[in-house]
């Protein structure tokens, strides 16, 4: 992968907090269910009988959204536990505009045969939202498309975890320093009078830390692994500017998280410490330390930073 990666401005997401949601079928869709836990959405699809362009859309309306033209970078999560044809079949975000109706659902299917149990993060650009004028985006979803149709019945699970439309996706400039994540139980130590050693009390773990360090220099896109074109201030105020938008609420309720990932983790993360360092000397080349809290919409139940229920192999 490289250098790893990190979300910034952010346009509009649906992080599927709670089940209100919209649907748009074609008649073949003879059942379609729908909850959420809180964190993510299982939706459960039937199709009978489905011809060549049928769908099944799932989606949330959006009041007051934000231009395409401008918010034009997307990232979509799910997990497609039970698929009925990944050759006849396809898995696609949903993103659509008003007042033009166009629509973005990607090229590309997020299913095959080799993702299925993974939840699997994607990087959905908005290629016709890009050049549309005086648009805002109206609804944000999944569909399930029918690519060739036939006769039978067809079941579809995909759990949901979120879409969500931002401004700019960042490749760091430089990490010299190995990537930490630090996850840390909560235990306080009781004294007892007299006792040798106290007793130890376990309240929790605590939301994990993850440290990216290295050098603000100046990024072309396009070469090497960067995708930004920026000198080295303007990286200093583009990850400062990072840290002041964790401050402001999303219509959800929750703040404004940030997805950050690199070869080992992939995370909703809000950034907390901005430490940049100017060397006396040095002309455009500045280090950097940057700090991420890990945020749980749910309690943490096991480790899914590698985007899987766990090691091959390996449990609890």
């Amino acid at each position: 992968m490289g250098f790893p990666t990190i979300s910034r401005g952010f346009g509009v997401r649906d992080d599927y907090l709670d089940a209100s949601l919209s649907t748009l079928n074609s008649a073949s869709v003879s059942s379609d269910t729908f909850a959420s836990d809180g964190d993510i959405v299982t939706w459960n699809v039937t199709m009978t009988n489905p011809s060549n362009g049928d769908v099944a859309i799932l989606y949330r309306p959006v009041v007051s959204g934000p231009d395409p033209s401008v918010y034009s970078v997307s990232i979509v999560r799910a997990n497609v536990t039970s698929w009925a044809n990944a050759t006849n079949f396809q898995l696609r975000p949903w993103v659509a505009y008003t007042p033009s109706g166009a629509t973005d659902t990607g090229q590309n299917s997020l299913i095959n045969t080799t993702s299925l149990n993974n939840f699997i993060p994607v990087n959905f650009p908005l290629t016709i939202g890009k050049q549309l004028t005086n648009n805002t985006i109206n609804q944000i979803g999944f569909e399930i498309l029918c690519i060739t149709g036939g006769a039978g019945t067809f079941n579809f699970t995909i759990q949901l975890d979120f879409i969500y439309v931002f401004k700019e996706l960042l490749t760091f400039p430089s990490v010299r320093q190995p990537i930490a994540l630090r996850k840390r139980r909560n235990t306080i130590e009781i004294p007892i009078l007299q006792r040798e050693g106290g007793i130890l009390q376990d309240l929790g773990s605590m939301a994990a830390d993850i440290t990216v360090g290295g050098h603000l220099i100046s990024t072309i896109a396009g070469v090497g692994n960067w995708t930004n074109t920026y000198t080295a201030d303007q990286w200093w105020y583009i990850l400062s500017g990072l840290v002041l938008e964790t401050g402001i609420i999303a219509p959800d309720g929750n703040p404004h998280w940030q997805w950050f990932q690199s070869d080992q983790i992939q995370a909703k993360v809000l950034p907390t410490d901005w430490m940049p360092q100017q060397p006396m000397g040095r002309v455009q080349f500045w280090d950097y330390a940057l700090q991420l809290k890990k945020l749980d919409i749910n309690a943490e139940t096991h480790l899914k930073d590698l985007g899987y229920e766990g090691i091959p192999g390996f449990s609890y």
